[in-house]
């Protein structure tokens, strides 16, 4: 997939579909591709589609039609290893789901140790967000914020791990490490991809398995180099299959690292006890 970017533009829909088939017949992809629905006939499908159907926006990841199609067929990674996962189908399913926790009250005790804004439809709130941004750029990076404030306990050991891992090795005041999205619902996928965000179905998000990372953010304050190099350590360990989708970098949880994280324990407060379940 490396020479993606040197042949695909020059070719017809046909011949990358063509070129694809191949690629899919490497040992690495066809393992993935003997694991998604649909097999390596739904991967082409959806990366030509989403190839053609490109369309410059300011809320994609994606900038161009065959960066779109890099993110399709590297998300088939996570798609791969969560076949068997349920997604969550709706913002009810998200926000009843007592495989989530409630990551504020976390956040205020230090048992998160990363940042997240929270997005709103309320006129003020958004209308502070905006004066933040623009006004204290250095305060916290552009964009809606989280749709929800909950998500899976073993990603948050693991964003926790990998925030603590940034902190160390990055310059002085640097601020600590954001978080722009992570557990979304089949329907808010869907939204999302109205307005023109690069969300593709099916999604580890979907799944609460998968997480937005800042990255451009950490320019300004010579940061980013450092947190890239966090990051592809995670890859290249097996632990994350991570994206480089710009802006943001998209990471999702190996199933095989989950026992690791999970022997952080679940932190006091979890959506059981909250919801006098326990």
């Amino acid at each position: 997939m490396s020479g993606l970017t040197r042949w695909a533009p020059q070719m017809s829909t046909a011949d990358i579909a063509r070129q694809l088939t191949r690629w899919l017949e490497d040992d690495e992809a066809s393992w993935v591709a003997d694991r998604v629905p649909g097999g390596g006939d739904r991967i082409i499908e959806q990366a030509v589609d989403e190839y053609v159907g490109f369309t410059p926006s300011q809320a994609s990841n994606a900038t161009d039609a065959v960066s779109v199609m890099r993110i399709v067929l590297l998300q088939q990674i996570d798609v791969a290893w969560w076949a068997d996962s349920p997604a969550f189908a709706d913002d009810t399913a998200v926000n009843t789901s007592l495989d989530l926790l409630d990551m504020k009250p976390m956040h205020s005790t230090g048992q998160v140790r990363f940042s997240f804004g929270i997005g709103s439809d309320h006129l003020l709130r958004r209308a502070r967000d905006y004066a933040v941004q623009r006004l204290l750029p250095d305060h916290e990076p552009r964009g809606p914020g989280l749709t929800c404030r909950l998500a899976r306990p073993e990603l948050i050991a693991v964003l926790n791990e990998m925030a603590d891992r940034f902190a160390l090795a990055a310059p002085p005041r640097t601020p600590p490490l954001w978080v722009n999205s992570l557990v979304r619902s089949v329907v808010h996928q869907q939204r999302l991809r109205t307005l023109g965000f690069t969300a593709l179905l099916p999604s580890s998000h979907c799944q609460g398995w998968a997480a937005d990372v800042e990255m451009a953010w950490y320019e300004r304050f010579g940061a980013r180099d450092v947190l890239r190099e966090v990051l592809l350590q995670y890859a290249d360990s097996g632990v994350l299959n991570v994206i480089d989708e710009g802006r943001a970098w998209h990471v999702c949880l190996a199933p095989h690292a989950v026992p690791r994280y999970s022997m952080f324990g679940l932190p006091i407060g979890t959506r059981a006890q909250s919801a006098g379940l326990s």
